[in-house]
This record gives structure tokens, sequence and C-alpha cells, in this order.
């Protein structure tokens, strides 16, 4: 009887709002900017002054569906400050969410020509995102809030806890689009998406921008639509100013952006204008100031609003509304899926990993886990989800709109130096999306000290365990230079050159979401030519030459969230690597009158690696790295073949170019600490500090042989400052770094482009 009572009284305080003054409120876009809107909501409620209807625009239109939506100001900020929000935001995935069982491995490659099957005359470049912001994590989001809302509507704006209106912009045909029914999120969505920043939404085949472009401030929206007694407007935006030669942005700015009058007739309503120009569009971080300058600019104007606004709505009355209101949302739930896009196979494999069971409908937390999921290989280039309402069972269907990347894509890549590492790749990939989701790869890199192919085919295996094999085959031939000088390319000999080829068959499983296990078996041969004396003259005389007949099996877990496999400042990374190995040296001395030696070797190795980047300040990051290996391996014929194929500690750039013997050891221990500085966007300066002690090190001794050091007698050290500078597709970097061996050893040097070798046989 109480529930009824209560319900009865909120339906007479709706009914005399036909019968009183009307109010409605008009948000303009601006970015993060609009967040002050909230807090100019947070006042009139605060003060009972009622909102009948709302509009808005790109950001406005956001604040303004969700509080069509029942949303209260207090958890409107939540939202905006949730993980949840930050991901979709900026288009980054949560970490928890990567699936890395699926990611494909990576290259060196920063630019891509892709070509369909079928039609081989198409091809594609992809140089640069289409977008700044990744529109995935969006789609899925804005799915998850507005759809619950859009079938409780009905589809009409109008039956929403406040009828609303957004505003978006078709630019094929000129006009500004206003959505006052259909999907609530695909409204929002079209209404905040400013060109290059956010990929266009496309409605009734017509793609759709920010609603900025023509109409920033929707006070005719709001007369014409809901013709109110009194109109707030709260506008954060201003019109683009004159643009300089250096500032892209406005440029861009001043090309889309039509004028908009930011006033409100004396008659109509009220104006709350705000100055934020110290803030810009994606400044999300700073909610809580943005909020509160909202909040008290409204504050301070109370008094005028609510001389012009007579009529209370009391405060008890706006939260028993929202209770009705909100009682009668149906759950998110989804009993069935449906997919447009791609082929049959194709949709029978997207379906296959949302798990949907008869017994059982999937909850949001479901279809967020399987949406990542199959995004991680990087197969789909844009996956819509869409959720419709079943009245009858009331629950929803998924509907998936799938576009997929094209079958074949030639890739560009490489690295440039002032040294004699510089680097041109070239890949070749073929992908399908089908049960067995095949993969195949071809891949080079060509230059002066380091040359190398690869080839890999990878299928997963259809069952109830998500399993992948993976055959790989590698070529490749390193060459070590005396040295490593600024815009120096030697031209002598080198001292030491290391050739692999080998093939391995992999079994990947997947362990939780970031991590995977792959047990692995390998046959490789390894060929390396040397000196053994560093005081010779390398042209003089003929190198020595090691060659390695070796067969091996090993165990690795590994979870990889990092963001950058050069200079990551998020994520973190474990890797841990047991191997057995088993094999054949043959030794053949340079010295004609010296016989060729031969020897059999077995070895297990158990390695680990530990990086992890803390956010210590919004500039600041402090990354800890921390590496181990334990091995049973012992000497080769020589001190110089035996250190050569030693576990080595190489975590900068700089270090896996240049063969420093001091950093080698079959078994050590070695950490470092990272403190990064992120100056602006993009643009870090980089320390790395590391520590290196060998448990026995490897020593030379009489006639060129090793024997073992005392345990733990010998500490090394590296350290390196690096400014770093992240493009789309690449990075720079300047950098000088030391290390302790040999003395004086500083180095100066540039890098432009992506350095990374193919795996070695022993990792």
């Amino acid at each position: 009887m109480k529930r009824f009572l209560l319900i009865f009284t909120a339906f007479l305080t709706l009914s005399s709002v036909s019968f009183s003054q009307t109010v409605g409120l008009v948000l303009s876009g601006g970015g993060a900017k609009g967040i002050a809107h909230i807090g100019i909501i947070q006042a009139l409620e605060e003060n009972n002054v009622p909102i009948d209807y709302i509009a808005g625009t790109s950001m406005g239109a956001i604040v303004g569906a969700l509080y069509a939506m029942g949303y209260t100001p207090a958890e409107m900020i939540e939202l905006i400050k949730s993980d949840d929000f930050a991901s979709w935001s900026t288009g980054k995935m949560e970490e928890k969410y990567i699936y890395y069982f699926k990611k494909p491995d990576q290259t060196p490659e920063f630019a891509s020509f892709k070509i369909g099957l079928k039609d081989s005359s198409k091809i594609t470049p992809h140089f640069l995102p289409k977008s700044l912001i990744n529109p995935l994590p969006m789609n899925l989001a804005f799915m998850r809030i507005f759809a619950p809302y859009t079938a409780q509507s009905g589809g009409n704006f109008n039956n929403l806890f406040v009828p609303f209106r957004a505003v978006a912009s078709d630019v094929y045909h000129k006009r500004p689009v206003i959505f006052e029914k259909g999907d609530l999120g695909d409204a929002v969505r079209a209404s905040m998406s400013f060109p290059f920043v956010f990929k266009p939404i496309e409605i009734d085949s017509v793609l759709l921008y920010d609603g900025g472009i023509y109409n920033n401030f929707p006070i005719d929206v709001m007369k014409k639509d809901f013709n109110p007694d009194i109109i707030i407007g709260s506008n954060v935006s201003s019109n683009p100013e004159k643009p300089k030669e250096d500032n892209l942005m406005a440029q861009i700015e001043n090309m889309v952006m039509q004028k908009t009058d930011y006033k409100i007739k004396e008659e109509d309503g009220i104006l709350i204008d705000f100055n934020l120009k110290e803030y810009n569009l994606l400044d999300f971080p700073k909610a809580d100031q943005i909020f509160k300058i909202g909040y008290d600019k409204a504050v301070s104007m109370m008094d005028s609003i609510k001389s012009r606004i007579p009529r209370e709505l009391p405060s008890e009355t706006r939260k028993l509304q929202r209770m009705v209101f909100k009682s009668k949302t149906p759950e998110l739930l989804f009993e069935d899926i449906s997919i447009k896009g791609g082929n049959h196979s194709q949709q029978n494999y997207i379906r296959k990993q949302f798990q949907l069971d008869e017994n059982k409908l999937l909850d949001q937390e479901d279809v967020k886990q399987s949406y990542y999921k199959l995004l991680s290989d990087s197969k789909i280039s844009d996956l819509i989800p869409h959720a419709v309402y079943d009245e009858e069972s009331g629950n929803f269907k998924l509907l998936l709109n799938a576009k997929l990347e094209d079958n074949i894509a030639i890739g560009l890549g490489g690295y440039i130096s002032s040294g004699n590492t510089n680097q041109i790749y070239l890949g070749a990939k073929y992908r399908t999306l089908s049960l067995y989701s095949l993969d195949f790869d071809l891949n080079g890199q060509f230059g002066r000290s380091y040359n190398t192919g690869l080839a890999s085919a990878r299928f997963e295996l259809p069952g109830t365990i998500p399993m992948y094999l993976k055959f790989i085959g590698v070529v490749s031939k390193k060459k070590y230079y005396e040295s490593e000088k600024l815009f120096q390319i030697e031209e002598s000999p080198t001292f030491i050159t290391q050739s692999e080829n080998y093939v391995k068959l992999r079994m990947g499983l997947p362990f939780l979401t970031n991590a995977k296990t792959e047990v692995t078996l390998g046959y490789g041969y390894l060929y390396d030519k040397y000196y053994q004396s560093n005081t010779v003259d390398y042209s003089q005389i003929q190198a020595d030459r090691s060659s390695y007949r070796l067969a091996m099996g090993s165990l690795r877990f590994e979870k990889n969230t990092l963001n950058s496999f050069m200079f990551p400042v998020t994520g973190n990374r474990v890797s841990v690597i047991g191997e057995a190995v088993y094999g054949r040296e043959m030794f053949r001395p340079s010295d004609p009158n010296l016989h060729t030696e031969k020897a059999t070797h077995s070895w297990l190795q158990l390695s680990g690696t530990y990086d992890q980047y803390f956010n210590t300040a919004p500039k600041f990051t402090l990354g800890v790295r921390s590496e181990i290996v334990v091995s049973s391996k012992n000497f080769f014929s020589n001190y110089t073949a035996t250190i050569i194929q030693a576990p080595a500690f190489t975590p900068t750039p700089h270090s896996k170019m240049v063969f420093n013997e001091a950093f080698r050891a079959n078994q050590y221990i070695a950490a470092g600490i990272l403190p990064i500085w992120k100056i602006i966007n993009n643009l870090q300066l980089r320390t790395e500090l590391y520590g290196f002690v060998p448990f026995f090190e490897i020593k030379q001794g009489k006639n060129n042989q090793p024997y073992y050091g005392r345990f733990m007698n010998s500490f090394k050290y590296m350290g390196e400052i690096a400014l770093v500078y992240d493009l789309p597709f690449a990075s720079i970097s300047i950098y000088t770094n030391h290390y302790s061996y040999p003395k004086k050893n500083w180095n100066f040097g540039i890098g432009l482009g992506l350095l990374l070798y193919n795996p070695k046989f022993l990792e």
C-alpha cells in the first residue's frame, strides 16, 4: 500500500507539470569542459529547480542523455572518473581484458598495405590510425550504458526520465540531424564523433559526425520540439579562434566547425557562460576541477535563476520519480546473438567466442570479455554491438555488425640509427577468421649488421579448450662490430658473426586473460665466426668457427600488458621459461695446424623476467625490471665460444645492438629502476639504471680456456638517459649511455623507427 501511495504521489507531481511553468536545459558541446554541465545540474537540483526537458550536442549530449536516463550528478561524475570511461574516452582497452593468447607476435612494422582477396585491385594503405581514439572500447561501452534505457523508452526519447534531444551532423548533405527516437547510444555516439578524433557512426547508410559542426548549442531544437516557458543554457564552448600555422587542431576546427550563436534572448531564458580555455577536449582526468567550476558558477547565479523560475521540485519528489523510473529499467541480459558481416564460417567463429548456452544468459561482463577476446587478434577492423529488447522474455538479443580486415597485408618498417644498426623490414601476412583461424606470416629484415627471414603458420584447434599450433622457421645472421660510435659506420671486418637456422613447433594455451602457456619443440643449426683476441688485425687473419646442432624442448609462461615493446610506460610483463637442450658442438680453429674438436652437450635452463610500470604521479612513472637465469650449461671449446653462446642481459635497444661480454653469463641476476618523466603527450625523458651480477663470472684463462670465478664476486652496471617521442607508428629517440665495462664506455646516438629482432633459437 505504501509503494502504491508513493507512485501515486509521483504521478500527481508529474501530471502537474502540464499546468505549471516548464523548464528546458540546453547543454553545449566542448569535450571534457562539458563536465561543468554536471556541476550546474547539481546546483539546480540542490535548489529544487526543475528540469523538464533537456537537449545537448557532443559532450552536452552525453551529459543530457545520462540525466535523461535518471542518473544523478553524483552517478555521472562517478562514471566519468571510472576506469570504464577512461578506457573508451582514450580508446585504450582495460588491461584485464587484453586477451594475450590471441595477440599476434610483435614486429617492427609501422606501415601496412592491405589487399582484399575479393578485389585484388583494392589496396588500402594503413600508415596513420583512422581516428585519434580507437572506437572499439566506446562501441561496447555505449551499448552497455544506453541500451537498457532505449528498451525502457521504446526508442522514444520523450519517454525517458526527462524528454531528451541530441544533435549530430550529416556532412554529406550539410545539415544537422536531430535525434528524438531510435537507439539512444547511437544518437549520443553520433553527436560526439568529432572528426579525426572519433570515428563517425553510420546510421541509415549515412555517416554522422559531431553535432557541433552545425549546431553546438541547440537552443532552437529545444524551442521547436518542447517550447518550454524558460530555457537555461549552459555554454562551455566558443567559436574557433583564428588559426595559426603551427596549430593543426585549430586549423581542423576552423575547417569543420561552423559559427554558432551562443546567446539566449532575454525573453527565452538564462545563459550560464564559461571561459574554460585552459582545459582541452580530453581533460577528463580533471573532472573534479571542472565540475566545481560549473557548480560554483550556477550557485553564484542562483538568485537570478530562482527569480525567473518560481516553481520548485522538492528533492524527495525528484528522488521518488527517479526510483519509479529506474524500477522499470530492464537488466541487460542476452539470450541470443545475431551477426552481420563476414561469411557463414566467420560468423560461426565469432559466435563461438561468446559461448552462449541455452541454459544460461550472458550478462554484461560475459559479453565484455568475449568482445575484447575477439578484438585481440586484430582480424576485425570494427565490431559494433547493439542490444535489441524482447518484451516477451524481458531479455535482449545481441546484434554484432562485424567489419573484417582484408586477408592479405604487406608491412613496411625498420630502424634507422646513427651507428651500424640500420634495418629495413618487409613482411607479408595472410589472415583468415574461421573455425581454425589460420595465420601465415613471412618477414625479412635487411641491414648492415643484421639480416633475417621468418616463416610461420598458426592455426587454432577447435574444441572446448582454446589451443593453437604454430610452426616457425627462422634464418638469421647478426654481426657485431668493435664499436657503435655516433655517425660512424665500421669498415673493418666484424669481430663476431652469429648465424642461426632453426625450426620450431609450438602448442599454445591461454592462462586466464592476460597470459598464455607455450610448449615448444625445436631443432637448430647455430654457426659462430669469431676472433679469440681483440688485439689482432682482423683483416689479416682468419676467424675461428664453432657450430652447434641442437634439439630443444621448452615450457613457457608469459603475461604481457606493456603498451610498447621498445619504450613502455604502462603495464607489466612476466615471463618464465624452462628449457632442456641437447646437441653437438664442432670447433674449427683458423690455424690449419690445429685439429677440429667435437663435443656433446646437454643442459637445463630456467629463466624469468619481470617488468612493471607504476604511475606514481600524473607526469611521472616508475618502472622496475628484473631478470634471472639459472642453468646447468657448461663451457664450450674455448672462452670466446662460451661467452658468445651465454645468455645475455640486454634491457635497452642499444644493448641489443652491441656485444658486451661483461653482461653475459650462464647464471645471473639483474635488476633495474626506470624513472620516466612524461613531459607532454608522447614525449618522455627516460632514465634506465641496471645492475648485473653473475652467479659465477665466466673468465678467460690460459690458452683462451674458460673458467668460473668466485660466487657472486662480480658486479657490472649500465645506465641510459633517452629523450623519446612516440609517433603513431614509430619512435624517435636521442640517447646517451654508459657501461661499466670496458672502461670509459660512453655512447651517444639517435634512433628512428622500431628495433625488434626475430626470436633466437634459445630464448
